[in-house]
């Protein structure tokens, strides 16, 4: 049995045409391009760069958002998982890119900050998916989202509405 399941596995996952790596890494410096610019306050969850699936999701929490107060999503970047970063020295670095499905990439990323040391450096993992013939933010794993961004997002709008259940009772 193990024997068959091996070799799905290295099937499962391929190293992308020179056509996806260079659409992805594109998208990848596209995505992160704002950190190394003029601060933009135009919020990652707000810019256009999620799939179908988790900009759904995106719309029903910001419909249950608390007004005024942080919850567990609203309070930091998504993409930077962080609250500063150094505009001059910020770097995006693609550490690898992997296919695993017919449209769908995960790839690695390092974060420098910009700060220096290591705190300055964090490690994400992007799931980017084909829509329309734009690589789409499918899922997010990093420090903030160990369990994905999907997740969390799915975590944070049960948590809202029941605090504005409560508060309505």
């Amino acid at each position: 049995m193990l024997a068959m399941i091996v070799p799905l596995l290295l099937i499962a996952a391929a190293a992308p045409s020179d056509a996806d790596r260079s659409e992805v890494e594109a998208r990848v410096v596209t995505i992160f391009g704002p950190y190394a610019g003029p601060a933009d306050a135009v919020a990652a969850w707000d810019r256009p760069i999620f799939s179908a699936e988790v900009s759904a999701l995106i719309g029903r929490w910001k419909a249950v958002i608390p007004e005024g107060e942080p919850d567990g999503l609203n309070d930091g970047d998504w993409l930077c998982q962080c609250q500063d970063w150094d505009a001059e020295d910020f770097q995006a670095t693609i550490v690898s890119i992997v296919m695993t499905g017919d449209g769908t990439a995960e790839v690695e990323v390092s974060l420098d900050l910009g700060f220096g040391g290591s705190e300055s450096t964090r490690p994400a993992r992007l799931t980017l998916k084909r829509e329309q013939g734009v690589w789409q933010i499918d899922e997010i794993v990093a420090e903030g989202f160990p369990h994905g961004l999907e997740q969390a997002l799915r975590e944070t709008i049960a948590a809202d509405e029941a605090l504005a259940a409560g508060n309505a009772g």
